[in-house]
């Protein structure tokens, strides 16, 4: 059988040149426009290599109020949204993920999540992740199954295409989470068919290396204020620097910025008004956002020393009145 591995590291041309000399066949990486998802220049590096990519798609998935029909539409919006940024080849996989010990009546909410994804998902197939029970539970749903031995209890089934059996490994320099594959698992690579043509995503421009310049880290310095302090569109600087990761910019840290600011100048505003929030079990950044229906990137800014990979139940942050 063929080794796999999945991780949540950007992968280079060398490190993933260096995956696939130490004998793996298929590289298994996060789709958005986050610190840990690829874009489109990553997916090119990983296929050069000769290793067959598969998309992973997770924004939190780790508890089980998460999971519910609206949920899995969301999701299955967001996740056709950036395969298609990314290029990803119709009929290809992505695997959604139950990223915690489902039980009994966990399993209800999983499968209307599961009946949204297949509701509004069509242009890929869809692939799932989670423990033994819930391949059970899944089995006949969906196109492709990815069991993690996690919550497992020794326990593999018998018609899945992936088996994460062990985590938190390094590799080459990279740490990684070791997979066996056991059926082709929808690699953008293996897709069945030519994918029917299409106009081609407009892509951004960003600015050409001589218009770019060094710019040093200040305390309290995020992405998202600088772009909006220079009138730089949001964005641009992660596309600038696409092996930084915005939520741990270190004081004195360089990073790449354009030379010249937007002719018009952001205007200012007063302060928005804010109230204080108290982190609760399986809150994060983004979901909160979705509930509420805050922009993207609202928290971060009105928090910018929040860490959002590392919240506390009981910690207190602002959000929008």
């Amino acid at each position: 059988m063929a080794k796999g591995f999945d991780t949540a590291t950007k992968l280079t041309a060398d490190k993933a040149r260096a995956l696939k000399q130490a004998g793996f066949e298929y590289a298994l990486r996060y789709l958005g426009n986050t610190w840990k998802g690829f874009n489109k220049a990553e997916a090119k590096a990983i296929q050069d290599a000769g290793l067959k990519l598969v998309s992973i798609f997770q924004k939190s998935a780790n508890y089980a109020g998460y999971f519910s029909k609206e949920q899995g539409i969301r999701d299955a919006k967001q996740a056709q949204e950036w395969a298609e940024d990314v290029g990803q080849p119709e009929g290809t996989a992505i695997y959604f993920a139950v990223d915690f010990d489902a039980q009994g009546a966990h399993l209800k909410n999983v499968l209307a999540y599961v009946e949204g994804l297949k509701s509004t998902l069509k242009k890929y197939k869809i692939g799932l992740y989670g423990s033994y029970t819930v391949m059970q539970a899944v089995k006949g749903k969906v196109d492709y199954y990815w069991q993690t031995y996690a919550w497992s209890k020794g326990k593999v089934a018998d018609f899945i295409h992936m088996h994460q059996y062990q985590n938190g490994v390094k590799v080459a320099g990279v740490m990684i989470d070791r997979d066996e594959i056991k059926k082709s698992p929808g690699a953008w690579n293996e897709a069945k068919q030519e994918a029917p043509k299409k106009a081609p995503a407009k892509e951004t421009k960003t600015p050409a290396k001589e218009e770019y310049t060094t710019y040093t880290i200040k305390k309290g310095d995020t992405f998202w204020d600088l772009e909006e302090k220079h009138g730089w569109k949001h964005g641009t600087l992660q596309k600038l620097n696409p092996g930084v990761v915005p939520e741990k910019l270190q004081i004195g840290q360089k990073i790449k910025v354009p030379k010249t600011t937007t002719k018009t100048p952001v205007s200012k505003t007063s302060a928005p008004k804010t109230k204080s929030y108290t982190i609760k079990k399986g809150d994060t950044f983004w979901d909160l956002e979705e509930k509420f229906g805050w922009p993207h990137g609202t928290l971060q800014k009105l928090n910018p020393t929040a860490d959002p990979k590392k919240l506390q139940v009981g910690q207190k942050i602002k959000v929008p009145k």
